[in-house]
């Protein structure tokens, strides 16, 4: 069991792969899979793949099951939902998950008429994809942005500076090797 910490970092970089390319910004992904996700643990806090749709059909989006889906479902319990069960795509992993709830969002015209992929930043675009019906919470975007921005204070205080310590890497192993050229030259003298 992962708490967020530990989720974010687990699977943020598999978000920005997932996200490449497709208009979705990686903290929309991330924080819309820990808010959908998130179930009580044992002892009494929530953490990110302990609901239900994350633990029983590797669902991390609460995505329900339509007449597209040709794939695997399952039936669950949503006392908070207008329906009191409700049928859910289902899952071989975590990527999958990912992988569909881009597919999800790219397929759905609502998505692009409510200005999804024209987001300039990831807070737009979170209010967008309320705005188009995802949830039926009227303070969704509201959590969503409050846990997209826990996700890019925590990937700039953890991933940029692996990132800056890996373009420094090939400067420092080409000084290494100049320097050992000259010393090996001055030593041949």
């Amino acid at each position: 069991m992962l708490n967020r910490q530990e989720f974010i970092k687990a699977n943020y970089q598999g978000a920005i792969n997932a996200t490449r390319g497709t208009g979705i910004f990686p903290e929309t992904l991330m924080a819309m899979a820990i808010v959908e996700s998130q179930g009580k643990g044992p002892d009494g806090n929530y953490y990110p793949g302990q609901g239900a749709t994350a633990r029983l059909a590797n669902n991390y989006f609460g995505i329900k099951n339509s007449s597209a889906w040709k794939g695997r479902t399952i039936v669950l319990d949503t006392p908070n939902d207008r329906d009191k069960k409700s049928t859910f795509r289902a899952y071989d992993s975590f990527e999958d998950s990912v992988k569909d709830f881009v597919k999800f969002l790219q397929e759905n015209s609502r998505y692009t008429t409510a200005g999804v992929f024209k987001a300039a930043n990831y807070v737009e675009q979170i209010i967008a994809i309320a705005r188009a019906g995802y949830a039926e919470s009227p303070t969704y975007a509201t959590v969503i942005t409050s846990v997209a921005n826990s996700v890019k204070k925590l990937m700039e205080n953890y991933v940029e500076p692996i990132k800056k310590n890996n373009q420094i890497l090939p400067l420092l192993i080409v000084g290494f090797i100049l320097s050992s050229y000259f010393i090996i030259k001055k030593l041949q003298q």
